[in-house]
Order: C-alpha cells, then structure tokens, then sequence
C-alpha cells in the first residue's frame, strides 16, 4: 500500500487552535496602536489645515477663520463686499476623532497673526479611545504640538 503524504485532521486543528490563539493575543495591542495612529494622524491634518488657513490669509490679503467642531475642522474666508466663503472642511468623524477646542474660532489677519487670542494661546484636544493628543495655537499664529 502507497503511503499517502498530507496532514491529518487533528494536526490541521491544532494549527487553526494555535493561530486563532495568536490573533485574539495580539488583536487588542493591534488596535491600541490603530487608535494612537489615529489621533496622531489628526493631529498632522489640523496643524497642516491651520498653517494652510494662515497662508491663505497671507496670500489673498483677506482674513481667514479657523472653525473647531467636534468632529471636524473649517477654514472659511472673508469675502471683499461681505459675507464669508468656505474654504476647506475636514471632517474627522469617519476616523472616531473627536475635537475639543478652547476657541470655537480662530480668527487669522492678513498678517499671518491671531487677532481674537491676544497673548494666551488657544488649545485643541484631540482624543479617540483612551488615547489623546493636543495641538496649542499662540496668538502670533505660532503651532505648538505636544
């Protein structure tokens, strides 16, 4: 009689046993380090989306606001006979992103500089799950994240 070459079905079940084992052990860790990568992620976009707001303010001479929601970021400007346009919206509620700002609107002048913060600066949390992360603003339009 041939010998037959291949795996039993006991050597098969103890391989799906052994894996299995090893995903649900490393899933909790995998998913920590998603929800951390998300927040830092957010934490890029509102500091590009900020910098990009200032230079726009820069670039057409208009003032431009920096609207903080909880689950998104705005950039609207100021229109020559009145009124505002918007710009870009960010929306982070896809991502489970929440934001929290001191100021619901950060008002930039065509000078690049905070006009509504004055010499305190303004702060925006960034949190999902039981990781966070924060973004300060100074009211010279300077970015400090920490």
């Amino acid at each position: 009689m041939a010998k037959q070459a291949g795996f039993t079905l006991i050597e098969m079940l103890i391989v799906v046993v052994l894996v299995g084992t090893m995903v649900l052990i490393g899933m909790p860790r995998m998913m920590n380090t998603l929800e951390h990568n998300d927040v830092r992620g957010a934490r890029t976009k509102v500091v590009g989306l900020f910098n990009r707001a200032k230079a726009m303010a820069i670039e057409t001479n208009r003032s431009t606001s920096f609207h903080i929601q909880p689950t998104m970021v705005m950039i609207t400007q100021a229109l020559p006979g009145g009124g505002t346009d918007t710009v870009h919206v960010m929306d982070f509620g896809p991502y489970g992103v929440g934001l929290v700002g001191t100021r619901t609107m950060i008002v930039i002048d065509p000078r690049g500089v905070v006009t509504n913060l004055g010499t305190s600066t303004a702060s925006i949390a960034l949190s999902k799950g039981v990781h966070a992360d924060t973004v300060r603003i100074t009211g010279f339009g300077r970015v400090l994240s920490q």
